[in-house]
């Protein structure tokens, strides 16, 4: 016993002496620290349409309303835009023989299927196109709901439109009224896989090819019109600065379908407020009708955009509302 403590003892003034800087070792290379390997930033990714399986999505929006029978003047309501919100809401397909698309904005709510198609997808139809009429008991005379697509959703049938066929932004435009003399309201919405906020870009400048659609109420007199509009759409966009610019020359479509008619154009002016993916901004002045337009960025790094743009006033002798839907790709 007395023999281990001996030893024991030893052991420990060693370590001792070693830990106080004796011995020989002041000369001992001392090890390097460790320089830590940075974490790489994770990238984004995104889903793409067309779609695989039946999705829902959140919109940016335009609307405008009016009530009475268009047969003669109706009274118009206001429009306006609204950033993405979950106020108006889109369940849409992959399936069209077999799947239910629905659209809600608030407490109102339309469902299609199959049954109700007006224009179905195909690869030459820029957009599909669901009808429906109640015939519920407390339903009356003259109600309907119009939803149009853009035709980019559904695989194989895609438009062959490629300056329509996104990957990651659409749009649908819903119409519906309650009644031959009741009110009507116009919601057009763009949706989408939304760029990532970290995902922006803060630097550069890009030009978009975009397109529109949309609609003009129009009343003069005693008469109304209800006229789709299409035209051209040019889109710039400074990342650095967040200057987003407008400008649309828009052509109303007579209701006989005939040559489309020159309206005027519009030019407009917005801003992307720091670490946001989306943007809104107004008409400015010489425009046609007063107004405004929100948007958003869609997929890798903004590389697409959704916009939806809303106008009132009154040109010549007759007071209109103009809402509608404009998407592009770098």
């Amino acid at each position: 016993m007395i023999r281990r403590h001996m030893i024991m003892s030893a052991a420990v003034a060693t370590m001792a002496l070693s830990s106080c800087g004796g011995g020989d070792d002041s000369s001992a290379t001392p090890t390097p620290t460790a320089t830590p390997t940075p974490t790489p930033t994770a990238t984004a990714t995104y889903s793409a349409f067309p779609l695989s399986a039946a999705t829902e999505f959140y919109t940016l929006n335009a609307t405008t309303s009016y009530t009475g029978d268009p047969a003669g003047a109706v009274t118009l309501g206001v429009a306006g835009t609204e950033g993405l919100t979950t106020r108006v809401k889109l369940a849409t397909s992959n399936l069209i023989a077999s799947g239910t698309y629905v659209i809600d904005e608030s407490t109102e709510e339309s469902r299609f299927t199959n049954t109700n198609v007006t224009t179905a997808p195909a690869a030459t139809t820029p957009e599909f196109i669901f009808r429906s009429t109640s015939t519920a008991t407390d339903a009356l005379a003259g109600n309907f709901s119009q939803l149009e697509f853009l035709n980019n959703t559904i695989p194989d049938v895609v438009t062959s439109d490629t300056g329509l066929a996104m990957k990651a932004v659409s749009y649908a435009n819903w119409w519906r009224g309650d009644s031959t003399v009741g009110a009507k309201r116009l919601t057009y919405t763009v949706w989408g896989y939304n760029t990532v906020t970290t995902d922006m870009l803060t630097t550069g400048s890009a030009s978009y090819a975009s397109r529109l659609t949309g609609r003009l109420v129009s009343v003069s007199g005693t008469t109304t019109s209800v006229l789709k509009v299409t035209g051209t759409v040019t889109t710039a966009v400074n990342f650095s600065t967040g200057l987003v610019e407008l400008t649309l020359a828009l052509s109303t479509i007579p209701a006989d379908g005939s040559a489309a008619v020159p309206y005027g154009t519009f030019t407009g002016q917005g801003a992307i407020p720091i670490g946001s993916n989306q943007f809104s901004g107004s008409f400015t002045t010489g425009s046609p009708l007063s107004g405004t337009f929100t948007g958003g960025f869609f997929g890798s790094q903004g590389k697409e955009i959704g916009i939806t743009f809303a106008g009132s006033g009154t040109v010549g002798t007759a007071n209109q509302r103009l809402v509608g839907s404009i998407v592009g790709t770098k």
